[in-house]
């Protein structure tokens, strides 16, 4: 989807309200086996500064390898969009621009596993909030 930033000169904002479809040209190269659409909301407008600056979020859900089981599983994404755009843009290509958000999204290794089965078989299975704890050298630094 192709917007006219032009349109700006004559309005006070352009509407985003859209649903994008990816394909397999898209996610080719990368960790996600299939991708649903995703949905966009929010719009593009001149700021203080008279710069055109898009904001908006954009929701979908990823399907990944899971990094224990090795099962697909989604992964739900909610990305929030606020960044200044160049004034010298005539034309904007959402799916492109967008795509780019979508890439820093994919997780390095994600699992739906129930953490305190693994914690039972494992030694160095971690929640998250022990990992602050158990491998933060400044830990006692903090206690009084």
């Amino acid at each position: 989807m192709i917007i006219n930033l032009l349109d700006l000169n004559i309005k006070d904002k352009i509407e985003i309200d859209e649903s994008i479809s990816y394909g397999e040209d898209f996610i080719k190269n990368t960790d996600i086996i299939s991708l649903d659409d995703v949905k966009i909301q929010g719009e593009i407008a001149k700021n203080y500064d008279n710069e055109n600056e898009i904001k908006g979020v954009a929701t979908g859900v990823m399907y990944l390898t899971d990094a224990i089981t090795l099962e697909t599983v989604p992964y739900e994404f909610t990305i929030e969009i606020e960044e200044i755009l160049e004034n010298s843009l005539k034309t904007l290509d959402l799916i492109e621009f967008l795509w780019h958000y979508i890439v820093l999204e994919i997780p390095i290794r994600y699992t739906t596993s129930d953490t305190k089965e693994l914690k039972d078989k494992y030694d160095n299975i971690y929640e998250e909030e022990e990992i602050h704890e158990v491998n933060n050298p400044f830990k006692d630094f903090f206690e009084e």
